[in-house]
């Protein structure tokens, strides 16, 4: 398991290349094939596998091409609301005052 807290922000996007790189040779894939599939140019394809920042629009298409998006499951667990949690959301619904409100709370305060 690897230890992703010890790593910086550039290290992590390196070492998700690397294994984006594996996964598309172990699926006998070439660069220019999952540019093709993914829509993404293939210089996209080659900075992603060099640990250059991307977005996440890429990396969404580079994941489907190679048949990751199950794996987003992993990664972003969906979490079921507790009643707890969903009383703490009703408690902080911000309500936006409007330009009406925000003239009356101007002249209340002088």
């Amino acid at each position: 398991m690897q230890d992703w807290y010890g790593l910086t922000d550039f290290e992590i996007l390196s070492e998700m290349g690397r294994r984006l790189k594996t996964v598309r040779i172990t699926k006998n894939l070439t660069q220019q094939d999952v540019a093709v599939i993914s829509g993404l140019n293939r210089s996209t394809v080659r900075d992603m596998e060099n640990g250059k920042p991307l977005n996440a629009l890429s990396l969404i298409q580079v994941f489907r091409c190679l048949r990751l998006l199950p794996k987003l499951d992993d990664f972003l667990p969906e979490i079921e609301n507790s009643p707890v949690i969903a009383t703490q959301q009703m408690q902080r619904k911000r309500v936006k005052p409007s330009s009406k409100n925000k003239q009356d709370l101007r002249i209340n305060k002088q």
